[in-house]
């Protein structure tokens, strides 16, 4: 078999007739050169197959030094043993065909070739199925997220709504707030109705009371004089009368033994209009107290129906805030749903790449085999042309 075209003497081939080099060999090495292939032991290379045995050769040889091409169960320093060994030995064909050895070493290499095709298929069968695991991940993410987005929608509708609630309810609670004012200013300007006409009543009860003790004589002589004074006074307020008011006084004047029937007349016609003026003041002041009461209850009903309106907006904000943690707790699920997809993304695109890469190599190591099997081929055809040739002589 000739897959490199230069003779080496071996120990196999020095008691041998001849050596028969196969293919000619005139600038084979610069016409791999020429069409970019690498030679034997360019490990850090891409393998490439050239046109030419020397290039074809070499792309076998590194393909089996290659680190990268990994071989379970065949370590990759008996590789390298292989291939060194490989280079002498394939080099050159005897008279007498292929020798035991040289078929062993094609046997090894074919037998490592398998080996490396298979964990390159292994490899790129993994990869298909990370990539169908990772595309049916990403459509199940997808679909979560689709339903998470559907589940925020309902969310925000559900805020939104109780937002509004909440905002009628703090209407309420500040129309409730108002009324208050207006119940308090109302409570105040009953009760200052009721202190004036408490302080009315009083006065009232005070002039009363004085015209009691002029009509009694009770006072001394001076005393009974400006008390009568103050008393004509607080009279002609209440509008008196023009003769009681000019009878009164002397009529005052007088000893209470002394007094005459027309004296009793004109003190009981005073009388009667402070009796009537004191009426009128008491019912005032019942007026005024009972405005007042009126006012209390309406502003107890009022305290007591705030006090729910008070409530409902605490409910309605407990509420808000329940439906916004609900919103940031599904909108936490779609950010990670996000995240996962993405990651998912990026895997997806690293697998991929990688299964790409792989069905790559498997193809060009495909190729590599076939370069193999094509030297062999050739080297065979060659020794049956040889016997042929050697029969007709």
């Amino acid at each position: 078999m000739a897959l490199f075209p230069v003779a080496v003497p071996t120990p196999m081939s020095a008691g041998a007739k001849r050596c028969c080099p196969i293919l000619p060999f005139q600038g084979e090495h610069k016409r791999a050169k020429q069409h970019g292939s690498h030679g034997v032991g360019d490990d850090e290379k891409p393998i490439a197959v050239g046109n030419t045995a020397e290039a074809q050769f070499g792309a076998v040889m590194q393909a089996l030094q290659d680190e990268e091409l990994e071989s379970p169960g065949i370590p990759m320093a008996a590789r390298k043993m292989l291939a060194e060994g490989a280079k002498p030995w394939l080099r050159n064909v005897m008279k007498n065909g292929l020798h035991e050895l040289q078929k062993r070493i094609i046997s090894q290499i074919r037998e490592t070739f398998s080996m490396i095709a298979s964990c390159i298929d292994s490899k790129v069968e993994d990869q298909v199925r990370t990539v169908e695991m990772k595309m049916s991940e990403l459509k199940g993410l997808e679909t979560q997220l689709q339903e998470a987005l559907k589940d925020l929608a309902q969310a925000d509708a559900q805020l939104e709504d109780r937002r509004e609630k909440q905002s009628k309810a703090e209407k309420q609670v500040n129309g409730s707030q108002v009324a208050d004012k207006e119940f308090k200013e109302r409570q105040k300007a009953r009760a200052k109705d009721v202190q004036l006409s408490q302080n009315e009543w009083k006065h009232h009860a005070s002039v009363e009371g004085k015209l009691k003790l002029l009509v009694e004589g009770a006072c001394p002589i001076e005393d009974q004089r400006k008390a009568c004074d103050k008393f004509m006074n607080e009279l002609q307020k209440l509008g008196l009368e023009p003769s009681l008011r000019i009878a009164l006084p002397m009529v005052l004047e007088r000893k209470p033994e002394e007094r005459t029937s027309f004296d009793l007349l004109v003190l009981d016609g005073v009388k009667d209009i402070l009796c009537k003026t004191m009426e009128a003041v008491e019912s005032k002041l019942n007026a005024a107290k009972e405005g007042n009461d009126a006012v209390k209850q309406e502003a107890d009903a009022h305290v007591a129906a705030s006090v729910k309106l008070y409530s409902d907006l605490d409910n309605e904000i407990r509420e808000v805030q329940l439906a916004e943690t609900l919103r940031k707790d599904r909108e936490a699920v779609i950010t990670s749903l996000e995240n996962q997809a993405e990651d998912c993304r990026n895997l997806l695109g690293a697998s991929t790449k990688s299964s790409e890469a792989n069905k790559a190599t498997r193809e060009k190591f495909l190729e590599v085999q076939g370069t193999l099997e094509n030297l062999v081929s050739a080297a065979s055809s060659l020794e049956e042309v040889d016997a042929s040739s050697e029969a007709q002589n």
